[in-house]
């Protein structure tokens, strides 16, 4: 009787971490649209102002891909959590000097983000200039699989 109860105890348990696996994992499911005004950095890649779309990669949890007008490019995230849960899904760059780069993404009434991985370009701006932060709104784009 008593290994039967240290045997639920432990598969009660076992399904609470993966859940919180799960959730940590799933941090931007939808597509998200934004507008920059400005040009801008991610990952390796510099792209024009213009509108785009954030979604991730149906492959990797990890990478996601921002779509524009003519341009597409693949870029790596880390989750991350809100202090306090977004009242809006927005965009948010790092200003360094003239330059931006996009760093997290943030969806409305989730404490779960992403924040794209910084590379050697990011970490030598960040060294040799002052930095403030940009945010821009976003919408959350509801997609069937049809759309993908």
């Amino acid at each position: 009787m008593r290994s039967s109860l240290v045997r639920s105890l432990g598969i009660a348990a076992g399904i609470l971490v993966l859940t919180g696996v799960q959730n940590a994992s799933a941090q931007v499911m939808d597509p998200v649209e934004f507008t920059t005004s400005f040009p801008f950095t991610v990952g390796y890649a510099t792209l024009p102002a213009g509108s785009y779309t954030i979604r991730p990669d149906d492959d990797n949890a990890a990478v996601f891909e921002l779509t524009g007008a003519h341009e597409s490019v693949l870029f790596e995230t880390n989750n991350t959590r809100a202090r306090e849960t977004p009242k809006k899904s927005e965009v948010v760059f790092k200003r360094y000097g003239d330059g931006y780069v996009l760093k997290d993404i943030w969806v409305e009434g989730s404490d779960g983000g992403v924040e794209a991985v910084t590379v050697e370009g990011e970490r030598h701006a960040a060294r040799h200039g002052s930095q403030s932060e940009q945010r821009i709104d976003a919408r959350k784009k509801l997609e069937t699989a049809r759309n993908r």
